[in-house]
């Protein structure tokens, strides 16, 4: 019998979903593209309404395209509701945890065996490796649901780690990206050091080209992760920081523990140790008691700030939550917040844009386009569409930066190595 995954959700999702593929090697085949598999391992998501709506859908599109499937839930949507999966009928089984020993076990398969996390040895379908290090949150905020399905702060072995990413590193991958639910959690069982000391052993690996965080907490960040991300030449200049909003009363009401004076310290200090640094963001928009002015405030603080994307999510209420059994805002202002905020993440990419033209700077190549054209990502986190280079997905190229077209950068060959 054959296998294939399907997978929904954030970068520790998608780690999750490499070691149970590995892990189901070891049994099974993994179906080729337009091959129809025997079992379909459905890696979900619930941290929105429309995550579950979208793993229910495809449970429900395998059950249509291919009845005879066998499927399986995964993930978190599926710890939360694996009654309501199962008595619906989506599913065959679930597997409740995550990594691939609670899958074997739903499979019979002897999972409870397996001796902590094995790791990974290859990152399929992707040119850039996600390496998970920590998992589950010890914070309470007051919207989320992760803490409830993922448990507490757990933090993997740094030489496990370590050996991870130099046998990545070794295989050829040119970038690897750390990743975890609340990441700057980070504590080494063995020595409990934290994320910056894990960074300094992964930077000194000899195979490693670029080395990535997928997300920074921003309300406890320690100075030497801000010195190695701002100064040392393998490590990416990109912070992806979750701050959810800009003012101070919604973020109390969140409990997320910072202000946002805080974001706006932690970004300066960022862009003065090094001016070219990408900032990335989540925004919830429409959390309850939002105001006008509150949307305004957060709207203020990303300009100020220097972000130059914005991942926006309109509130959704998340069963168990203190947040769930809040008064709602009206869809109305939800929506209207969400349109000025999408118009200022279009404004804000362009003009970050504009100061990356007529730079050079290196990719990692991740895909072939229509005409020729490929695709790849910068060290600051910025797109980047270009001709002329014939080295394989996962290959580094130097770029000279020539302009936008259709909201991306346009770069052609350059000389040289390195960049941002």
């Amino acid at each position: 019998m054959k296998f294939s995954m399907l997978t929904f959700g954030c970068k520790v999702n998608q780690y999750d979903s490499q070691e149970m593929r590995e892990a189901l090697g070891a049994f099974f085949g993994e179906a080729s593209r337009g091959e129809k598999p025997g079992m379909v391992i459905v890696n979900t998501c619930t941290v929105t309404a429309e995550a579950d709506r979208q793993a229910r859908q495809a449970m429900r599109r395998v059950r249509r395209n291919n009845p005879s499937a066998r499927v399986i839930a995964a993930g978190c949507y599926a710890r939360r509701a694996s009654e309501e999966l199962l008595k619906a009928g989506l599913a065959d089984a679930v597997a409740i945890g995550t990594g691939p020993g609670p899958l074997l076990d739903a499979l019979g398969l002897g999972g409870g065996g397996i001796a902590g996390r094995p790791g990974i040895r290859r990152f399929d379908g992707h040119a850039r490796a996600f390496v998970k290090v920590q998992d589950g949150c010890d914070r309470r905020c007051s919207f989320c649901i992760v803490p409830l399905v993922r448990g507490g702060s757990l933090s993997r072995p740094a030489d496990d780690i370590v050996g991870e990413v130099r046998g990545l590193a070794e295989s050829g991958v040119p970038e690897v990206v750390l990743c975890g639910v609340r990441l700057n959690a980070y504590r080494d069982p063995a020595t409990d050091g934290g994320l910056a000391s894990l960074l300094i052993r992964l930077l000194d690996l000899p195979g490693l080209a670029r080395l990535r965080l997928s997300s920074l907490y921003p309300g406890n960040v320690e100075p030497g992760l801000v010195s190695l991300l701002a100064e040392h030449p393998k490590m990416c200049r990109h912070a992806h920081l979750p701050v959810q909003s800009g003012s101070n009363a919604v973020l109390h009401a969140m409990r997320r523990g910072y202000t946002a004076a805080d974001i706006r310290a932690l970004t300066a200090e960022l862009r003065h140790r090094s001016p070219r640094m990408g900032l990335t963001a989540d925004i919830i928009v429409g959390f309850p008691g939002e105001t006008d002015a509150d949307a305004r405030a957060t709207a203020e603080l990303l300009a100020d700030s220097g972000f130059h994307r914005l991942h926006l999510f309109p509130f959704s209420a998340r069963p168990g939550t203190p947040a769930a059994s809040m008064a709602p805002v009206p869809a109305g202002a939800v929506k209207e917040r969400m349109a000025m905020l999408s118009e200022l993440g279009r404004r804000l990419l362009g003009e970050s844009q504009e100061k990356e033209v007529g730079r050079e700077t290196e990719v990692v190549v991740e895909a072939r386009e229509r005409g020729g054209w490929r695709r790849g990502v910068t060290g600051n986190y910025h797109t980047v569409m270009f001709r002329g280079v014939s080295g394989p997905a996962g290959a580094l190229a130097r770029l000279r930066i020539t302009g936008i077209e259709d909201g991306a950068l346009h770069g052609v060959p350059a000389g040289g190595a390195g960049g941002v």
